[in-house]
């Protein structure tokens, strides 16, 4: 038996820049698929990697000729193109089984299933544990629908009838720290890059999965159901060692919601143990976000360890300097929190990039525009990316939003945080979408900040402005106007 894991053919997020990150989660599957059932055969297409268009796609779907397809979106804006390869699928054979997964299809479930009869069964939630009880009994019984109201964790359409079986718990630190290492060798790992960050190659970790807040946008709580898991700081340390040694790379991408979860105590430990390996910051790079109060916890000592055991480089969730705005947020944080906690970045050497969410129910043009002058000239942040408030299904923001009708755009592709989806109180999707245009005009227009930006102490600063005035970005978020 033959499974194929695809990511399809996709344009990537223009504001982060020219980039291609490895499908992290996909590779995560095909190694647990390997380690418990080494006589299912396992690959995955990674569709950018390999240069596939969707004609290419397709003749590489009947060469391989699967008797399984699985893919998935953790991003609603994605979701298209796995119902796409999954059309694809069908309209070759039949007979294929299909499987989504991911965040989207887990919280829509039912109805992705009515809507897209090409998906035959969802796995929700963390797919490791329900996708091999899955194949196992594919493999025993054939693909026979009687049988899986046993599988916990699935839902799918039997005779007309939708059926969601009971929900598997969320994978404990112990359970992830038995998973297999991703199956990068599955894929072209030299061609994994991300030019605004730096000229090495990259290959993403997972130290922990989920968060223990509740921010009303944020769909990762949800998916992790506000439960938190770390691995060891052995299982780190040793991925990080294999990922350094084996795979020959310098360039780490955490994919940890909350890094450490803003623990001093192991966020210490971790790098004592890295140090110990002699992986520090002379010799690799690391990406991590954290949150502004795990930051502030975390404190300068826990900050200047992590810079010299290698991290450079932070994205910190601040959304917005109005306690009001952050409360309907649930962010549990305050404007003066994000002013120390870049400030404390900066002080250790780790660029600062701070995010911010507009285009909350109340919003205005001069509301957006004090956020953005609180921004540059107050917390005064390495980097600013600023996203529209986007209503993720499953999130209690998109059931407040469905229920009071803002909504006005159920075009999954739009849901990439660039877009306006909802009509607010005083601006309409449109007037957000221009307010965003100006709010990126505001931060890299600046002849001031482009100069101090170009002339930065901080090499990585320095690139970042390098880069984002040859390609342009604010140009593309204006053509988004409609």
């Amino acid at each position: 038996m033959k499974i194929l894991l695809i990511e399809p053919p996709k344009k990537f997020w223009f504001v982060m820049g020219e980039y291609l990150p490895p499908p992290y989660n996909l590779l995560l599957l095909a190694a647990v698929i390997e380690q418990q059932l080494p006589d299912i055969t396992v690959k995955v297409i990674d569709s950018q990697a390999e240069n596939l268009d969707w004609f290419g796609l397709e003749e590489v779907i009947k060469r391989e000729k699967p008797d399984i397809v699985g893919s998935g979106s953790h991003a609603s804006c994605n979701v298209y193109k796995t119902v796409r390869i999954l059309d694809l699928v069908k309209r070759i054979n039949p007979e294929i089984v299909t499987i989504a997964g991911g965040s989207h299809f887990t919280m829509m479930d039912e109805l992705s299933i009515k809507q897209y009869p090409s998906i035959d069964l969802v796995v929700r939630y963390e797919g490791e544990k329900a996708l091999v009880t899955v194949l196992r009994y594919i493999q025993q019984h054939g693909f026979t629908k009687e049988g899986l109201k046993s599988i916990k964790g699935i839902s799918y359409i039997q005779n007309k009838q939708f059926y969601r079986t009971e929900d598997l718990p969320p994978l404990t630190g112990e359970e992830l720290d038995a998973l297999p290492y991703p199956a990068y060798h599955m894929v072209p790992l030299e061609k994994y890059h991300f030019t605004m960050m730096s000229n090495n190659p990259y290959v993403i970790l997972e130290g922990a999965r989920g968060c223990t807040h509740d921010c009303s946008f944020c769909s990762q709580q949800v998916f992790y159901r506000r439960h938190f898991a770390t691995k060891s700081v052995q299982r780190i340390a040793d991925e990080m060692e294999w990922m350094y040694d084996k795979l020959g790379r310098r360039f780490f991408w955490f994919a940890d919601d909350n890094f450490c979860n803003g623990s001093p105590k192991l966020i210490k430990a971790l790098c004592k143990e890295m140090k110990s390996r002699g992986i520090n910051g002379e010799n690799c790079e690391w990406f991590a976000q954290m949150r502004v109060d795990s930051i502030l916890n975390v404190g300068n000592e826990g900050l200047a360890s992590m810079n010299r055991a290698g991290n450079y480089w932070q994205l910190v969730g601040a959304e917005s300097p109005f306690t009001e705005v952050l409360d309907v947020y649930q962010k549990g944080i305050e404007g003066s929190q994000t002013i120390d906690a870049i400030r404390l970045l900066k002080k250790n050497n780790i660029l600062a990039q701070l995010m911010l969410v507009l285009g909350h129910e109340n919003e205005t043009r001069e509301s957006i525009q004090e956020t953005m002058r609180w921004a540059t000239d107050v917390v005064k942040p390495d980097l600013i990316i600023s996203m529209l408030l986007t209503p993720y299904p499953g999130t209690p923001m998109y059931q407040e939003l469905l229920e009071k009708k803002r909504i006005v755009d159920f075009n999954w592709t739009n849901y990439d945080m660039i877009h306006g989806v909802c009509d607010m109180k005083f601006l309409s999707a449109k007037e957000l979408q221009e307010e965003l245009y100006l709010a990126y005009r505001h931060v890299f227009d600046s002849w001031k900040r482009r100069f101090a930006g170009v002339l930065a102490r901080n090499k990585y600063k320095r690139r970042i402005y390098m880069y984002y005035m040859r390609a342009g970005v604010v140009g593309q978020l204006k053509k988004l106007i409609p």
